[in-house]
């Protein structure tokens, strides 16, 4: 599945970019219907355009998102092999290069309707011919003509070679001329009952015609008007709605015919109708009630061919038809309402609708997506950022926790045929919600009335019912006061005191106030604002009325607003993507606040108390974080509900990114791309969000990217292969072994640089790093390498994993076999265990857990001594060894403290180890004592012996334990599962000139655990507290570790490694809150195969 990942471009910048620094770019892909596809004359990339109005260009190849274009409407290639041919959301014409870079601009057509109200569009770029909705422009000359015909309808397609343009009605076809559009000929097809035509294609030579409905494919001869072949497809006794055609297009020399079904690819010989073909898929369908037929097409040499419909598109051999690449991303659904809560701690935003992206921004890192079955538009969030309100069509009101299990469910008598909306009391013990439902006795003409109702939030108990008084309505943010407005201005604006339901106050606004939205109270209550359409923001003390025009200064629709916290002004977001600042006391709004944030229509918006920083999202699928203390965009973040993967990106490259979403990241220049490993460590910045709120400052990152080397080629090849035993799955070979033992040779090669490094990964966890005794095959500029290795097997599926690093660390793309062991006595390799979904590799019951424990209070120097160290190290071990033995039956246990705990002795430790560890092994590493970060930038451990606080630095490099060696002892213990624990402190007292951003240290930990394939869990070098823990005999890490370990953290009956990180993410931020009142997160890092550490009974 690796090499079928589409790049969704994250580009820094959507817009065309004109610097020679590095871009970073992260796989989203298309979101929406994908409408336009083209294959550029040389086969190197291919273009779409969707729905939304993107257009991506990418890397045939590879599948690589190469760079993302907004507010474009339609694109092709060129004919002169180096252009894109582009219409524009506003419908002018231009000419870019493949970078979109204006290279032309033609006259421009008249403008049009926006995207929301066209029906059809599509264009010809070799002709300059446009259509939209059957009006016809030219890019030189403007407006052509109108299609006018008595069967109109949407599927259209214009012929060169006829210079027609042909229109599919619902049974008719019919042909036009161009420019004049004079009818030539028309004809009917005899579709099946119930069905009706949905696209037509004019072949190239001009001779052909297919029509298409949901079922049916008839081949015409034009000349004659007579069907050539008839195609009919599914279960004919269907109901009408099912979609079993999607497309068809001739190819380029009009001899074949290639048709798209929901189950397959089939290609067929046009002069007989046989078929030559067939290629299964389920990847591509379409939205059956839209216009939309997909995308199906040849590339222009004919080898390949492409097909698309939703979100993705693949390309596949034209000959075998075989398919070869699947472009697509991996994204959030669109982003809708944002929700700042839990003291500017959490930030939750709609995605789609089944999700809410849950981010913390105290860790950076975004939490497990709050799954929901159903989302409309009615939504809301607890204060507390603890409960999640959803109110679905037809359906009750609901109360979520954040796993998305339904807390309580407020329910009516009557059906809610139009939620509008939800909301919680200041005090958390009311629910309100209102909006249009179904009422048998009501006079109105869909037999509606708008109502509110009012729940006790705990029992569920409804106290107030209100037919007929409110379309809308909100509670206050400090008291219980709810403001309501009816849908059809027969009441006044009301404020009703709850849980008595007495009306406090009521205002008649200025002007008829009918469909009432986007009511809110600004932070204090001081304000009130209520669109109904015009904008009315109400004093509530003095109940003057401010009143706003509806439209935006650049007369686009407010789609969203907030008060700023400081309540000084209005904001609201348009459709055009701008953000707008209206000043209350000033009664207008401050053009110099105006931010143009670049997207296409603004969502959501939230500022944090201290106003300095504004979140927004967009229906882009990212969320921006502006800094309006300097008004520039200083990160964006990317979710992604499905895999609950996230990035954080700055606008010059600096990145935080969850370990699976860091390979579909990787840096563009110009067209060029290069593999995130070539800059990792100078742009990887760890806690970046966090450290970016609490207003940090990066220097600049200086790179040249005009001297970063191509990256390598890497090959895995097994050597005693016998192909009866060769299987391919998800593009991997895996192969079937009986002896135990694999031979395998990995070579590598690079075009403009040596070959630096091969590494090997055995089930995730590195064999060796390979720098010396390499077979170099070609000692010139085209450097080949070579390394043969002798793999141990475990009893069932061995993943291996090749990569190679030039001289610049610039890693290659993995190459990876799989090779099965099946013993004598096995009928089938031994499969993960997968609780909760969760894919986890089972442990040897046989096996040997080596365990290595440091814990260190009593240090040389007084000064540095500590509290809990000891006791942490010692509960640890105790209650590893409690229960550990569900899992394995042997335990080899180093327990190292105080004045044992020198560099030697824990060397000794480690050295013993490898001695005797197996493959099948797991090694347990954990420490408490000291941590730092050199002046070098290494991470140490502090053994008991550091003592020379004068001269730090020398006592570290010759006393303590860098990560480069525990690096290595990862490396050299053959135990494929290791976990490394670090509950290290840095005493400020003791290490004062070393005191450094605890991103150092975790950049340093995460680079050991990325070049190793093991796991690592970091206390984050946080500060010892001296007496806030006393009660607990623990310092705040290891006594959630503790917890964790005796049950907490279970999942299924089992704890596994990653277990163990998900619940100290969450356990140790509260706890520190809770006794020290600073918010700290471990920091954790799993790039090897998740295992259990214990097995509850």
């Amino acid at each position: 599945m690796r090499n079928i990942l589409l790049i969704i471009c994250i580009a820094l910048q959507l817009n065309p970019v004109k610097s020679q620094k590095p871009e970073l770019v992260i796989q989203s892909g298309h979101q929406t219907e994908i409408e336009m596809a083209s294959i550029s004359p040389d086969g190197r990339y291919l273009l779409s355009v969707e729905e939304d109005s993107k257009a991506i260009l990418w890397e045939t190849a590879s599948g690589r998102q190469i760079i993302m274009l907004k507010d474009v409407m339609a694109a092709g290639f060129s004919s002169d092999g180096n252009s894109i041919e582009m219409v524009m959301d506003d419908y002018s014409f231009r000419k870019t290069d493949y970078t979109g870079k204006i290279v032309h601009r033609y006259p421009s057509a008249d403008k049009g309707p926006d995207r929301s109200k066209r029906l059809m569009y599509t264009y010809y770029p070799d002709d300059g011919l446009f259509d939209w909705n059957g009006l016809i422009y030219h890019r030189d000359k403007g407006f052509q003509f109108r299609v006018n015909i008595p069967d109109y309808g949407l599927a259209h397609h214009y012929s060169p070679v006829l210079n027609q343009l042909v229109i599919g009605g619902r049974k008719t076809i019919t042909f036009c001329n161009v420019p004049s559009g004079d009818i030539v000929q028309s004809f009917k097809l005899d579709f099946s009952e119930n069905d009706e035509l949905r696209f037509v294609r004019i072949s190239p030579d001009g001779k052909w015609l297919a029509a298409g409905s949901k079922k049916d494919l008839f081949v015409v001869e034009i000349a004659t008007g007579q069907v050539k072949h008839t195609f009919k497809y599914g279960d004919l006794t269907n109901n009408y709605r099912n979609f079993e055609l999607i497309n068809a297009n001739f190819s380029n020399d009009s001899k074949n015919l290639l048709v798209l079904t929901p189950k397959q690819i089939i290609l067929y010989e046009g002069a007989t109708g046989r078929k030559i073909w067939e290629t299964p898929q389920s990847g591509i369908m379409v939205n059956e009630y839209g216009a939309n037929c997909g995308v199906l097409g040849f590339s222009p040499d004919g080898k390949k061919i492409f097909a698309g419909g939703t979100k993705k598109i693949y390309t596949a051999n034209a000959t075998t038809g075989a398919l070869e690449t699947l472009f697509t991303g991996s994204a959030a659904a669109w982003l809708d309402q944002n929700f700042l809560v839990n003291n500017d701690q959490q930030l939750v935003v709609k995605s789609g609708r089944t999700n809410f992206v849950n981010w913390n921004l105290s860790s950076g890192a975004m939490e497990k997506a709050v799954p929901v079955s159903s989302i409309d538009e009615c939504i809301n969030v607890s204060s507390d950022g603890k409960s999640f309100f959803i109110f679905p069509d037809r359906n009750f009101a609901k109360k979520l926790n954040v796993s998305g299990t339904i807390l309580k469910e407020y329910p009516t008598d009557v059906t809610a045929n139009m939620p509008a909306t939800i909301g919680q009391s200041y005090d958390g013990k009311y629910i309100a919600t209102s909006g249009r439902f179904a009422c048998d006795t009501c006079l109105s003409t869909w037999h509606e009335s708008y109502n509110l109702y009012v729940y006790d939030a705990i029992s569920g108990k409804k106290i107030i019912s209100r037919p007929g008084e409110a379309a809308a309505a909100t509670f206050a943010n400090h008291s219980n006061l709810l403001a309501i407005k009816d849908n059809f201005d027969k009441l006044p604006l009301r404020f009703i005191d709850i849980p008595t339901g007495k009306v406090v106050s009521e205002i008649n606004l200025p002007q008829k106030s009918g469909s009432p939205s986007k009511m809110q109270f600004s932070s204090t209550d001081r304000y009130f604002v209520i669109h109904s359409p015009a904008i009315n923001i109400i004093d509530m003390a003095s109940k003057r009325i401010i009143t706003i025009a509806k439209d935006l200064p650049d007369n686009s629709s407010c789609i969203t607003a907030r008060f700023s916290s400081d309540e000084k002004y209005y904001v609201m977001g348009g459709g055009n993507g701008k953000v707008f600042f209206y000043d209350i006391a000033a009664g207008s709004y401050d053009p110099a606040l105006t931010i143009d944030c670049s997207v296409s229509r603004v969502e959501g918006i939230s500022f944090t108390k201290s106003d300095r920083f504004m979140f927004l999202n967009s229906e882009d699928n990212f969320i921006q974080v502006w800094d309006l203390s300097i008004r520039k965009l200083v990160a964006t973040l990317y979710p992604n509900t499905t895999t609950n993967d996230w990035a954080v990106i700055t606008p010059d490259g600096r990145f935080d990114a969850s370990v699976n979403a860091q390979s579909y990241m990787f840096f563009r220049k110009d067209l060029d791309l290069f593999p995130l490993s070539s800059l990792f460590e100078q742009f990887y910045t760890p806690a970046l969000l966090p450290r970016i709120l609490a207003g940090e400052v990066f220097p600049e990152v200086e790179v040249d990217f005009n001297i970063i080397k191509q990256a390598p080629v890497v090959k895995i090849r097994y050597q005693e292969i016998d192909h009866r035993n060769l299987e391919v799955e998800d593009d991997i070979a895996t192969y079937i072994n009986a002896t135990g033992l694999a031979e395998v040779t990995v070579t590598a090669s690079s075009k403009d640089d040596i070959i630096d490094e091969i590494r090997l990964f055995h089930n995730g966890k590195i064999v060796t790093l390979t720098t010396r005794n390499l077979i170099v095959e070609d000692e010139s500029i085209n450097r080949e390498a070579s390394k043969k290795y002798t793999i141990t097997l475990l009893p069932g599926e061995n993943k291996l994993r090749a990569l190679a690093l030039n001289s610049q660390r610039t890693e290659s793309k993995p190459s990876e076999i799989s090779v099965i062991y099946r013993q004598d006595n096995q009928s089938a390799p031994v499969k993960p265990v997968i609780p909760g979904n969760s894919m986890i590799d089972p442990v040897d019951k046989s096996a040997t857990l080596h365990l290595i424990v440091v814990g260190i209070n009593q240090y040389q120097n007084p000064s540095m001594s500590l509290n809990y160290a000891l006791a942490d190290a010692t509960a640890f071990k105790l209650e590893l060894e409690k229960d550990v033995k569900t899992i394995i039956s042997n335990i080899n246990t180093h327990f190292v403290t105080d004045g044992l705990a020198n560099k030697q002795g824990i060397q000794q430790a480690f050295e013993e180890v490898q001695k005797t560890a197996k493959p099948t092994d797991v090694l347990i590493f954990y420490y408490a004592g000291h941590g730092v970060i050199g002046k070098d930038k290494e991470f140490y451990l502090v053994p008991t012996d550091v003592s020379d606080l004068k001269n730090v630095q020398t006592e570290l490099e010759q006393k303590g334990i860098p990560s480069g060696l525990l690096q290595q002892y990862a490396i050299d213990i053959q135990a494929q599962k290791q976990l490394f624990i670090l509950d290290a402190c840095q005493s400020a007292g003791a290490f004062e000139a070393l005191l450094s951003s605890n991103g150092d240290q975790q950049k340093s930990i995460a680079v050991v655990a990325r070049s190793t394939g093991t796991h690592w869990m970091a206390a984050s070098g946080a500060q010892q507290y001296a007496n806030e823990f006393s009660q607990l005999g623990h310092g705040a890490f290891t006594y959630v570790l503790l917890e964790a370990l005796k049950g907490s953290a279970a999942a299924d009956k089992m704890i596994t490694v990653n277990g163990l990180k998900n619940y100290l993410q969450q356990g140790v931020p509260e706890l520190m809150k809770k006794y020290s009142g600073t918010l700290q997160y471990p920091a954790s890092y799993g790039f090897g195969n998740d295992f259990p550490v214990e097995i509850l009974k």
